[in-house]
């Protein structure tokens, strides 16, 4: 098993997946994301040593330190470098996240999530 990088060109869900190849890489990001085939593109960070196991899919936080990555962010976007090359999971949910809190606020209910706000209003 190795650990690949995929994204998509919204870049919204860009995040590690554990696999054989690259296309099951992809192709398991795609339907997991509900992308179409073709959307998504994989590449090899690390291949995993057999004395892990790894299964095929999202990789834990432990898998992720196993090979050597350093978590510098762990909350939504997650930021995470192997090998010297910093990788930055995709927005979407923090946009999401981040949204809910404003309307949330707006109604008196302080910000459940905890996102900071952008700006003081």
């Amino acid at each position: 098993m190795n650990l690949y990088w995929v994204e998509t060109a919204d870049h919204d869900e860009d995040w590690f997946v554990v696999a054989r190849s690259e296309r099951r890489a992809a192709r398991f990001h795609e339907k997991a994301e509900g992308y179409e085939r073709g959307d998504a593109f994989a590449s090899l960070v690390v291949p995993i040593p057999r004395s892990l196991e790894a299964p095929e899919g999202w990789p834990s936080d432990q898998i992720l330190e196993a090979v050597g990555a350093r978590l510098h962010r762990l909350e939504t976007p997650r930021v995470v470098e192997i090998e010297g090359r910093r990788f930055v999971e995709g927005y979407l949910e923090h946009e999401i996240r981040e949204r809910l809190d404003d309307r949330f606020e707006a109604r008196g209910q302080g910000r459940p999530n905890q996102t900071k706000r952008l700006s003081v209003q």
